[in-house]
């Protein structure tokens, strides 16, 4: 921490960290979920199959588009992100 780090073609010092427990799980089990928002909406990328090497998620993921103003509701986010989730493992 604190140091300059070389990642890519990236130079930088890197100053946070998140870091959680390792639970046991199969690769399976891994989603990838990402929420970022912008001027005119707040944005869902979901992927079914997570991991460090998921590749290219904007090609990959299912997106949802939230405007700002308006809410979603479970029904949409189960149509349009958990199309491919066991029925069983949607809630």
């Amino acid at each position: 921490m604190g140091k300059d780090q070389k990642i890519g073609n990236a130079n930088g010092k890197l100053r946070n960290f998140i870091i959680e427990p390792f639970i046991p799980h199969k690769d399976a089990e891994e989603a990838y979920v990402c929420i970022y928002s912008h001027r005119t909406a707040d944005t869902i990328l979901f992927y079914h199959l997570g991991g460090v090497d998921i590749g290219d998620v904007d090609a990959k993921a299912l997106k949802l588009e939230i405007p700002v103003g308006s809410n979603s509701t479970i029904e949409d986010i189960e149509k349009v992100l958990l199309t491919e989730i066991p029925a069983a493992k949607k809630s």
